[in-house]
Order: structure tokens, then C-alpha cells, then sequence
């Protein structure tokens, strides 16, 4: 345990050295910044274009958002603007079905139809074809997923497996973010942020061409936010430092073929209280990392095209609890193509390698054995959309095969209906497996807490689902659409805990089991042309059991973690074309076995474009109460130990940007 640095906030004057530099180095701008066939902003566009928009996240390739056949949510160029969010948990609240809860100042919980923690696991989220889960523990650090949220063309939000062609842990869900070409943000930017609880938070971008056919950016960013407060009102010491600096560059070869070249590196520090033996003491982590990835596209029209991609990402964190280093060296390569007429066939491989460092200080209770491990992942999938009825009907078949170091050699099919019952409505279905490989904690921990002895389990079975959806998706009238999506979910071999004979050692095993269903809705309403509506609600109910025969001792109902109802309604106001004034409202149901009651929350946004290069936006958060928490320990008459949760406190920001 460290006690917290007066330092700790020394790197913003070196990110801002640093962003003066980068302004310094920028080419000049291009003439031209914009092909035709480079998607267009989302600002603007009415109900029926928003259904056109291409996505990539349910086929891997690039299709209408209209004939997905999945639960698919878009988070739009013109979202995240108009959200006035300052970080990716905070967009995601917008999406069905996905469960956000914030811990403390700087960590989340969040999930897609249920299962949510602080360590939820069977979430996958990529950024730019990085994979971001960290295999420690199969889930995501928030606190160091970051980018300029103005270089975000879109996130795309899949509820509901993708095993098929994302791989494991691509079980209740996939986020796909997806940055900007660097053809898309010449010129510069400055951003400002100033509030009571986001503290100060500074960004600068400039892009400009690389030769006749080529473009390039670069980026610095930093943000120092304020500590929340816990239940009985005290400083929670969460305060967070982040800054970070990257590139990317996007070279056209050919009418065809393109080449990009994109990196980032992070330097953060984030605080927390935490309580042992029901003394509170305050302590720190430091995060450091970097990427560097290269990609290679060539598209053939809509329906064919190939890519090969491969990245290197480094972490480092050291926390109060643990150090780790981790390396990741990620290649793939995919196909789509017209087969026949009637097929159109996507295919691909893809190799991982992952090595750890994991140490912790002497005499820590939290050990590993082995301290140092190497895993590498294999695998090739393949899935053909067959077109039948004239092109009305689609089926959808594919499979993934996947070797990891774990659990050896996996499979997760899929099968998948697509009908066009008229131009404007779609009706699927889907019958998918996607399996949770074990982590490197449930493999090889170690804990020692006085007599009580914990240990990881090699022998641990991958996480179970089959998930059984329907979706519809229509546009009954010119200004409203509809989606619509509805799922029932099979679990197996989820991973709990047991006691071994009578002693006080325990380890893993998979024997609990259930079910979970539920609905899930998201409509645009086009009001006016000056006044929309985005209405999403979303209802589960999960039933889990551990088997008859186990002396399994962790409660089922921890699966059972995730609001019962969920409500979003976003309104988009603009009184006049220099202002826009935006309300989202929230109402997020109780969370019974975390003892966190139920809350509304409205959020208020006024911007004001100066002129076409100048925009200033106040932005309210968290308006209806001085402070109420979204996620809280065990209930019970004990006092939790370990990280201390905190609330979330109102707020006021005021927003600054200018482009030049």
C-alpha cells in the first residue's frame, strides 16, 4: 500500500509542453479533405438516412445498420456531441440493454444484459480493432480507456453474442469504437472543460496532408478530475490525473487500397479509499501504456474486400493490491466476398500472443503462481449469408474455431434469419453459442487471509451460452423508426466458488447454471424538423441456481446484478440554428442484491455556436439530487472491506471548442 504522492498531478505541465509541441510539427492542411466515398457526419440526418448508415460490427463487414441481424445500437458523430459526456461509460447509458453504474470517480461497472460488476466479464470492447479486455480477469479497465471523443465517427453497441466472428468473451456483448480517418479531421482543434466535479480537461488535434494522397494527425489531451464523496459525505480521495498523446495517418494507394498507421500513449493516476480491518486509509494507482497498430484494406465495392491488421499494446498498472506488466501482440486477417450470386462469404484467422508480469510486495495475502505467464490464442472463423427469395430472405450461418492456452480447442456456431417483410421493416432471428474462457486470476491466484486459503483452478470448464433472439427493426411512418429485440439466454458452467471437504480452503469450479430473458427497445422520433426524441427501455429478469450436487458456496444471485427496468429519453432542441438545447433523462431500477435503490437522472446541455468554428456548451449533470450512489458493496450487517464505493454528486461544465 502507497500513500498518495503531492505530486501525483506533475504531468499535466509536461502534456501541455508537449500538446505545444505537437502544434508546433503539423503539415500544412490539404485542399481537399473529403472523398465521396467517405461516410458522411451523422449531423442532420433524418430518421430513414440514420437506418442507412453502413456498420461492420454484426458482419464484419461493411452493411445498412437497417439489415443487421442483431441487437445493434449506433452512438453517432452527433451523440456524443450533444451528450456533453466526457468519457465512453458515460455514452454508453444511452444504449438498451447495457447497465452502467459508477463506483467511484474513476471505475465502472458495466455490462450488457446483466452479470454487471466492478469485474464484469463477458463484455467485449475493441477500439480500432484493438482488443481492450485485459486477460487478468476477462473484463475492461475503464479507467484507462480514453480517446478525443470529437475523432469518434461512431460506436457500435451489439447486445447479445458475437462469439462467432469476435471470438470468446464476446458473450452478452461487443462495443466497437471506431475513430475518425485522419482524411476526415484536417484543420485543428481546441477543446476546453471546466466543472465542479470534472475538474479541468484540455485537448488539442491538428491534421493536415501527407503527399497528394495521404493524411495525418496528431493529438494531446489531459484532464484532472475532482474526488467524489462517499455515503456519509466524506472526501472519497478518488481524485484522477490522465494524460495521453497519439497519432494516426490514413494513406490511400490505390482506388482500392489503403493503408493506416495509428498509435497512443497514456500516463494516468487515479486515488481511491479503501478500508482494512474497518480502518479507511487512502491510496493510488499509476497506469501507464501505448499501441501501435498498422492496417491494410482493400475494398471491392460494398460486397468485397479484404484486411490484415496487426497491433502492439503495452500496460502497466501498480495498485495497492497488485503490479502488472502485460504485452499483447495481435495479428488477423479477413475476407468478404460474392460466391455463386447467392452467397456472400466472410472468412478469416487471427493469431494472439499475451505475456504478464504479475508481482506483489512481501507478505501480501494476493499472490500468482507462476508469477510470469505466456498464452497465445488461435483461431479461424468463417460465416456465409445466403440470399434466398429474391433477396427477401436471408439465412446466416457461421462458426468460430478457437485454441487458447486454457480450456484448448472451442467452437461457437451460429444460425441467423434475415426477412424483408417490406422495404421498411425487418424481422430476425438468431440462435448463437459464445463461450467465457478462464481468466489468469481463476487459473492462478493465490490468497491467504489468516487460516482462510483461496486457490485457482486449471481445470476450470469455459463459460456456457446459448442465446436464443428475435429482433425486429421498421420505420412505420417517414419520422419515426422502431427496433425491437427480445432474447432468451441458456447459461452453463458459470464460474463460482467451493469449498474443499470441511476445511477453510476454497477454489473455483462451474457449477452454477440458469436462465435470463428480457426486451429491449430504442425509437427515433423526428418531432419537428428542429425536435427529436430517442426513447430506449429495457427489461430483464435473471433465474440462477447452482447444481444440487456441489458444495458450491458463492450465491447464484450475484448474476442477478443488473436493474430490473431501465429508461432513457434523450431530446434534441434546436430553438434557432445557433442553439441547440438537449435533456436526457434516466431512470435506472433498483440493484436488490447490491442494496443500491433506484434513481433518476436528468442531464441538461445548452450550446451555442458562436460562429461556424466556435461552440460553447453548459452542461448540467446529475440535476434531481445533491449526490445518490449507482452501485454499492454486498448487503449485509458487516462492514465491506476493501475499495470504499462513492456517490455521484450534481454537477456543472462548461464546454469550449474551436476548430481553425
Amino acid at each position: 500500500m502507497s500513500a498518495r504522492s503531492p505530486s501525483s498531478g506533475a504531468r499535466i505541465p509536461g502534456l501541455l509542453l508537449l500538446t505545444c509541441l505537437v502544434a508546433a510539427s503539423t503539415p500544412s492542411l490539404a485542399d481537399e479533405i473529403l472523398s465521396t466515398a467517405r461516410l458522411a457526419s451523422l449531423k442532420g440526418l433524418d430518421v430513414q438516412e440514420l437506418l442507412e448508415v453502413p456498420v461492420t460490427s454484426a458482419s464484419r463487414r461493411p452493411q445498412r445498420y437497417a439489415d443487421a441481424a442483431a441487437a445493434l445500437f449506433v452512438i453517432s458523430r452527433e451523440d456524443i456531441r450533444r451528450s456533453g459526456a466526457t468519457s465512453f461509460p458515460e455514452l454508453l447509458r444511452m444504449v438498451p440493454g447495457v447497465q452502467v453504474a459508477q463506483v467511484d470517480a474513476n471505475k465502472w461497472a458495466i455490462s450488457a444484459r446483466g452479470f454487471n460488476s466492478r469485474y464484469s466479464s463477458k463484455l467485449l470492447v475493441r477500439m480500432d480493432g484493438r482488443t481492450l479486455y485485459s486477460p487478468l480477469y476477462s473484463g475492461v479497465y475503464w479507467d484507462v480507456q480514453d480517446a478525443l471523443l470529437d475523432d469518434i465517427e461512431r460506436i457500435e453497441v451489439i447486445r447479445g453474442p458475437g462469439a462467432t466472428l469476435w471470438g470468446a468473451n464476446a458473450v452478452n456483448g461487443i462495443i466497437n469504437i471506431i475513430s475518425r480517418s485522419a482524411h476526415q479531421t484536417q484543420g485543428g482543434l481546441l477543446a476546453l472543460d471546466v466543472g465542479k466535479e470534472e475538474g479541468l480537461a484540455g485537448a488539442i488535434r491538428h491534421g493536415g496532408a501527407m503527399g497528394e494522397d495521404g493524411a495525418v494527425r496528431l493529438y494531446a489531451k489531459g484532464f484532472e478530475r475532482d474526488a467524489s464523496r462517499t455515503v456519509t459525505g466524506e472526501d472519497a480521495a478518488d481524485d484522477w490525473r490522465d494524460g495521453r498523446v497519439g497519432f494516426r495517418s490514413d494513406l490511400d494507394l490505390s482506388e482500392s487500397d489503403s493503408l493506416t498507421f495509428q498509435g497512443d500513449y497514456y500516463n494516468a493516476n487515479a486515488g481511491a479509499t479503501i478500508t482494512r480491518g474497518r480502518v479507511a486509509s487512502e491510496t493510488e494507482s499509476d497506469t501507464s501504456g501505448g499501441n501501435l497498430l498498422a492496417r491494410w484494406t482493400r475494398q471491392l465495392g460494398f460486397d468485397a474486400g479484404m484486411e490484415f491488421k496487426g497491433y502492439f499494446d503495452q500496460t502497466r498498472r501498480s495498485s495497492w493490491t497488485l503490479d502488472e506488466i502485460r504485452d499483447t501482440l495481435d495479428l488477423d486477417f479477413q475476407q468478404h466476398f460474392t460466391l455463386a450470386e447467392r452467397h456472400l462469404l466472410v472468412w478469416g484467422t487471427g493469431y494472439r500472443l499475451t505475456r504478464d508480469l504479475l508481482g506483489t510486495e512481501a507478505g501480501a495475502a494476493t499472490t500468482f503462481d507462476p508469477e510470469r505467464r505466456e498464452d497465445t490464442t488461435l483461431s479461424a472463423f468463417v460465416q456465409d449469408d445466403i440470399a434466398l427469395l429474391d433477396e427477401a430472405l436471408h439465412l446466416i450461418v457461421g462458426t468460430k474455431l478457437e485454441r487458447n492456452d486454457y480450456t484448448g480447442w472451442e467452437l461457437q456456431p451460429n444460425l441467423r434469419l434475415l426477412w424483408s417483410t417490406t422495404p421498411n421493416t425487418n424481422l430476425w432471428a438468431a440462435v448463437s453459442r459464445a463461450l467465457r474462457t478462464s481468466s489468469r486470476f481463476e487459473s492462478d491466484v493465490v490468497i491467504k487471509a489468516g487460516r482462510v486459503l483461496v486457490s485457482g483452478n486449471t481445470e476450470l470448464n469455459s463459460e456456457r451460452l446459448t442465446a436464443y433472439e428475435l429482433g425486429l427493426r421498421t420505420r412505420p411512418r417517414a419520422n419515426l423508426s422502431l427496433d425491437l429485440s427480445a432474447f432468451v439466454n441458456d447459461y452453463d458452467h458459470l464460474v463460482s466458488y467451493t469449498q474443499i471437504g470441511d476445511s477453510l480452503n476454497f477454489t473455483f469450479d462451474n457449477e452454477v447454471f440458469g436462465t435470463s430473458h428480457g426486451l429491449e427497445l430504442a425509437s427515433n422520433w423526428d418531432v419537428t424538423r428542429a425536435w427529436r426524441l430517442k426513447l430506449a427501455y429495457s427489461w430483464i429478469h435473471m433465474d440462477l441456481q447452482a447444481d444440487a450436487a456441489s458444495s458450491s458456496i458463492a450465491s447464484p444471485s450475484i448474476g442477478d446484478s443488473a436493474p430490473r427496468h431501465q429508461v432513457s429519453l434523450r431530446s434534441w432542441f434546436n430553438p434557432r440554428p445557433d442553439l441547440e438545447l438537449d435533456a436526457n433523462i434516466y431512470y435506472v431500477d433498483a440493484l436488490e442484491y447490491y442494496d443500491t435503490g433506484a434513481y433518476l437522472r436528468l442531464d441538461l446541455r445548452l450550446g451555442w455556436r458562436l460562429s461556424a468554428d466556435l461552440e460553447l456548451s453548459l452542461v448540467g449533470k446529475n440535476l434531481l439530487d445533491e449526490s445518490h450512489p449507482e452501485f454499492s458493496k454486498f448487503s449485509g450487517n458487516s462492514e465491506p472491506e476493501g475499495l470504499v464505493y462513492t456517490q455521484v454528486e450534481r454537477s456543472l461544465m462548461l464546454q469550449a471548442k474551436w476548430e481553425f
